[in-house]
Parts: structure tokens; sequence; C-alpha cells
């Protein structure tokens, strides 16, 4: 078959398929006026994380997330709890580790504050990896990294979640 003829037929199977995609409910997340509401949604939101680095890093990341700058009057309060796994990826033949997988946990809660009730429950796991070198302080600085690392992605996957629940959608 020539190339001609399969891009024709790649042609005919999209506008086949076309009528089928639009019949979906897929819809942007952020999108439109409800756009707008899910974002004061999120903004009014209390982030209340461990008072650890790790904590710290993922309430930093959270704010940044959600847009919950403390310009608005909280109506939700997200209670956070962390768990912290540090495994060995690499063992060399002398049982030295040369690489570890840093497995970040989070466990979280939104509340409703004036009805002092659950809305949401959630649990989110985030990965990342890290060389150990002969340099202590290297290897130490390495470690934050992927922990900095992992919670920027536990930020993210927490207000995906939370944006799906205030959308309507299970997440």
């Amino acid at each position: 078959m020539t190339v001609e003829g399969c891009a024709r037929r790649r042609l005919l199977l999209h506008l086949l398929c076309a009528p089928a995609l639009a019949g979906c409910e897929l819809r942007p997340l952020y999108g439109g006026a409800e756009g707008g509401q899910m974002a004061a949604e999120l903004a009014a939101i209390a982030i209340d994380t461990p008072k650890t680095r790790v904590g710290w890093l993922l309430r930093d990341r959270l704010i940044d997330e959600l847009g919950a700058d403390g310009t608005a009057d909280p109506r939700y309060r997200l209670s956070i709890r962390l768990s912290k796994r540090r495994e060995a990826l690499a063992i060399q033949l002398d049982d030295s580790v040369t690489r570890y997988e840093l497995a970040l946990i989070a466990r979280f809660s939104l509340e409703d504050i004036a009805a002092r009730r659950p809305l949401y429950r959630g649990r989110v796991r985030r990965v990342a990896s890290y060389n150990v070198v002969r340099s202590p302080f290297a290897t130490l600085v390495a470690e934050q990294d992927a922990e900095r690392r992992a919670a920027a992605e536990l930020a993210y996957a927490i207000r995906t979640r939370l944006a799906l629940f205030f959308r309507g959608s299970r997440p």
C-alpha cells in the first residue's frame, strides 16, 4: 500500500470515529465558567501538613497548586499525614548501596470547616530515586532533591484529586 493510501485510510478512520468521540462526556477540568468556580473552591482550602521538612515542602507546593495564598476566606481544611519509606535499589557485590528509592505517601482529608464534617479522603503515593556517592554531603543533597521532587508530584496529584472532587467526578 502506498503512503497516500495509508493517509486516506487514517483520515477515513478519524472521520468515522469523530461522532463516537463527540458523544463521550469528556470536558476540560478547568475550562469555562466552571473553571473559575473551581479555582475559587481550591483557593479556599486551608492546608495543614506535618511540621517537618517534607511537610513544609508539600505545603509550599500545595499553596502554589491550589492558589491558596491566604487571601480567600478558608471554607475547607486539608489535613495531610505523611509517611516516608526508603529502600535500596542498587546493591553492589560488597553490599554497599549505590541507589535508593524514596516513597512519600500522603493520606489526606478534606473537611468543611463550618459543618465540621469530612468531605473527601484519599491516599497518594509518589516515588523518586537518588544515587549514593562517596561524598556524604552530596548524597544528602541528592536525597533532599528526591524529597522535593516527590513532594511536588504529591501536591500535583492531590490538587488533581481535589479538582475532580469539586467537579463532581469520582477520582
